[in-house]
């Protein structure tokens, strides 16, 4: 993969992670479905990829995080 494949999911994850947070402001979503939780993970995922990619590591960390809480998240809907 190159650089710019790298960048595309990088800003693939920013604007899951953003869209998230965006429809359940508006009332799109409901911040307990599993919709919510699973573009955060994603989101989260992709940015991780980002991270590790380009070495940013307080970035990769935040995204690790994310992305348990996001897995909590879906574990507390079943």
């Amino acid at each position: 993969m190159t650089d710019k494949h790298f960048e595309q999911i990088g800003w693939l994850g920013f604007i899951l992670i953003v869209s998230a947070y965006f429809f359940v402001t508006i009332k799109l979503l409901d911040i307990n479905s599993a919709l919510y939780h699973l573009t955060n993970l994603a989101g989260a995922l992709c940015m991780v990829i980002n991270a590790r990619h380009n070495k940013t590591n307080p970035l990769f960390w935040l995204n690790i995080v994310w992305s348990l809480i996001a897995l909590l998240g879906l574990l507390q809907l079943t």
